[in-house]
Protein backbone atom coordinates (compact mmCIF):
# COMPACT_ATOMS: atom_id res chain seq x y z
CA UNK A 1 0.00 0.00 0.00
CA UNK A 2 1.11 3.55 -0.61
CA UNK A 3 0.41 6.58 1.56
CA UNK A 4 1.16 10.27 1.57
CA UNK A 5 1.73 12.37 4.66
CA UNK A 6 1.90 16.15 4.61
CA UNK A 7 4.51 15.93 7.38
CA UNK A 8 6.86 13.90 5.16
CA UNK A 9 6.71 16.29 2.22
CA UNK A 10 7.01 14.56 -1.16
CA UNK A 11 8.06 11.22 0.38
CA UNK A 12 5.78 8.23 0.03
CA UNK A 13 5.07 5.73 2.83
CA UNK A 14 4.99 2.06 1.86
CA UNK A 15 3.24 -0.50 4.03
CA UNK A 16 1.31 -3.73 4.32
CA UNK A 17 -2.05 -4.57 5.89
CA UNK A 18 -1.38 -6.57 9.06
CA UNK A 19 -4.93 -7.07 10.36
CA UNK A 20 -8.60 -6.14 10.07
CA UNK A 21 -10.40 -6.33 13.40
CA UNK A 22 -13.95 -5.50 14.49
CA UNK A 23 -14.37 -3.20 17.50
CA UNK A 24 -17.77 -3.55 19.17
CA UNK A 25 -20.53 -3.46 16.53
CA UNK A 26 -19.57 -0.10 15.11
CA UNK A 27 -16.03 -0.18 13.69
CA UNK A 28 -13.73 -2.28 11.49
CA UNK A 29 -10.15 -1.30 12.26
CA UNK A 30 -7.56 -1.73 9.51
CA UNK A 31 -4.01 -2.14 10.89
CA UNK A 32 -1.18 -1.15 8.57
CA UNK A 33 2.53 -1.54 9.23
CA UNK A 34 4.70 0.78 7.18
CA UNK A 35 8.23 -0.30 6.28
CA UNK A 36 9.63 2.53 4.17
CA UNK A 37 10.93 5.19 4.77
CA UNK A 38 9.97 4.65 8.43
CA UNK A 39 8.38 1.87 10.46
CA UNK A 40 5.01 2.92 11.86
CA UNK A 41 1.81 1.17 12.88
CA UNK A 42 -1.17 2.99 11.34
CA UNK A 43 -4.82 2.35 12.13
CA UNK A 44 -7.85 3.38 10.13
CA UNK A 45 -11.40 2.64 11.18
CA UNK A 46 -14.40 2.03 8.93
CA UNK A 47 -17.69 3.06 10.45
CA UNK A 48 -20.93 1.23 9.63
CA UNK A 49 -21.92 3.83 7.04
CA UNK A 50 -18.58 3.31 5.22
CA UNK A 51 -19.02 -0.43 4.62
CA UNK A 52 -21.71 -0.17 1.86
CA UNK A 53 -19.59 2.45 0.08
CA UNK A 54 -16.56 0.11 0.08
CA UNK A 55 -18.62 -2.87 -1.10
CA UNK A 56 -20.24 -0.84 -3.92
CA UNK A 57 -16.79 0.35 -5.01
CA UNK A 58 -15.41 -3.21 -5.07
CA UNK A 59 -18.39 -4.42 -7.11
CA UNK A 60 -17.75 -1.96 -9.95
CA UNK A 61 -16.73 -4.12 -12.93
CA UNK A 62 -13.34 -2.48 -13.44
CA UNK A 63 -12.41 -2.80 -9.74
CA UNK A 64 -13.85 -6.32 -9.37
CA UNK A 65 -11.89 -7.52 -12.42
CA UNK A 66 -8.70 -6.06 -10.94
CA UNK A 67 -9.30 -7.71 -7.54
CA UNK A 68 -10.05 -11.11 -9.09
CA UNK A 69 -7.04 -10.89 -11.37
CA UNK A 70 -4.78 -10.10 -8.42
CA UNK A 71 -6.21 -12.95 -6.35
CA UNK A 72 -5.78 -15.61 -9.05
CA UNK A 73 -2.58 -14.42 -10.72
CA UNK A 74 -0.29 -13.66 -7.82
CA UNK A 75 3.36 -13.21 -8.77
CA UNK A 76 5.88 -14.88 -6.49
CA UNK A 77 8.43 -12.08 -6.90
CA UNK A 78 6.47 -8.97 -7.87
CA UNK A 79 8.47 -6.04 -9.23
CA UNK A 80 8.42 -2.91 -7.07
CA UNK A 81 6.25 -0.28 -8.72
CA UNK A 82 7.76 3.16 -9.17
CA UNK A 83 6.46 6.03 -7.05
CA UNK A 84 3.09 6.81 -8.66
CA UNK A 85 1.72 9.28 -6.14
CA UNK A 86 1.10 12.82 -7.38
CA UNK A 87 3.75 15.03 -5.77
CA UNK A 88 1.63 18.15 -6.30
CA UNK A 89 -0.92 16.98 -3.72
CA UNK A 90 -0.62 18.96 -0.53
CA UNK A 91 -2.78 19.27 2.54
Amino acid sequence: MRFRSAGLGPMELKGRISALTPIDDELLVLHIKTYSPIEWHLKGALERKDVPVVIKAILKPRILFHVLRVMFYVKKQPKEIADIMDKSISV
